[in-house]
């Protein structure tokens, strides 16, 4: 987890029309642990997180083609981090940080990059709410290749107390236009994203 002094970004989940459910995002893998303080009458499981294959990878490059000379940035999610911990009889706090790595391309002009980066949040089979951070970078002096994190997130999930397993989850990975979408598609490498 970031520093404790780190701002955090927080998320209400409400549900949402079920007309959200025609956004479809991708599929499923490993969260984090219920909170070993939370009262022994509320201690749902943390929501199943997944990073799909797909949307792992970041390329951008500058508009003239996509070989390496014209590459801006290429970034990575390696480490997905989180806890959970009761927010209340009803309530639910899931606390997210990405880490990722960061390469700085030939065709970079400037000092920063924005990677833009999602969270999705699934109840049952419907898609209830997404919002979509923007991550500004600042490529260090002298230095190509380098990890990075964004701010921590809170999700704030309604959640009965009769609810033991959570039946949300979570879907997280970078932003993608269609072409990036379907650049990774073609390009498709073994995750190297690690959850806890």
């Amino acid at each position: 987890m970031p520093h404790p002094a780190a701002p955090a970004f927080r998320l209400f989940f409400r549900p949402a029309p079920s007309g959200l459910a025609a956004l479809g995002l991708l599929s499923v893998l490993s969260g984090c642990g219920p909170d070993q303080n939370a009262s022994m009458s509320f201690a749902p499981a943390c929501p199943i997180t997944h990073v799909p294959g797909e949307a792992a990878d970041y390329y951008l490059y500058n508009g003239k083609s996509t070989t390496f000379p014209d590459l801006v940035a290429r970034a990575s999610i390696v480490k997905l981090q989180g806890d959970c911990q009761s927010g209340g009889p009803k309530d639910l706090k899931t606390r997210l940080v990405l880490r990722m790595t960061v390469e700085k391309g030939a065709a970079a002009t400037g000092t920063t990059v924005t990677l833009p980066w999602f969270i999705a949040v699934l109840h049952g089979d419907r898609i209830v709410n997404k919002h979509v951070f923007h991550h500004v970078v600042t490529f260090p002096p002298n230095l190509s290749t380098f990890d990075n994190e964004t701010r921590l997130v809170t999700v704030d999930l309604p959640i009965p107390p009769r609810n033991v397993d959570s039946d949300y989850r979570f879907e997280v990975g970078f932003q993608l236009t269609k072409e990036q979408l379907q650049y990774n598609q073609e390009h498709l490498r073994r995750p190297s994203w690690q959850s806890y």
